[in-house]
């Protein structure tokens, strides 16, 4: 058996560290400005399309008013198709005004209802504030 020796590893240089390299990108002021424009343009007509939508549908507080309404009817409706009292159910049971809690209810339910439908109408006409902007703080920066 031959008494031979393994070749030993290759020695690996490492190159010597040198200074990180850094970099900077430019971007001219120009382009922030231009950037912001655009977007106020497409406030702009996002906007328009809002107004649009307004006039179609109403503003969210006619919306809300209409909303008010429908629940004030529904509660009206509701109230009055309750029974008043059933005379042959009192006699039977012997209870009198077993109908009572659930009028209370309808009732109390009617004029919450009212109070909403009111309030909802004062704020007919208004419209949300507009999201368009003055030119944004980043757009007026400059490079340092």
């Amino acid at each position: 058996m031959g008494g031979s020796k393994p070749a030993p590893a290759p020695t690996v240089m490492m190159p010597a560290p040198t200074a990180p390299t850094t970099y900077r990108s430019v971007v001219p002021l120009e382009s922030y400005q231009d950037l912001a424009e655009s977007m106020k343009r497409i406030e702009q007509e996002t906007g328009k399309l809002q107004e649009q939508r307004y006039l179609e549908v109403g503003t969210p507080a006619e919306l809300g008013a209409r909303q008010a309404r429908q629940r004030t009817l529904e509660a009206a409706a509701y109230a009055s198709g309750l029974p008043q009292g059933d005379k042959a159910i009192e006699k039977e049971t012997g209870k009198k005004g077993i109908y009572q809690p659930v009028q209370q209810a309808a009732q109390q339910q009617l004029s919450d209802a009212q109070k909403e439908y009111a309030e909802a109408l004062k704020k007919v006409g208004q419209k949300p504030t507009p999201t368009i902007s003055d030119t944004p703080s980043w757009a007026k920066r400059t490079a340092e």
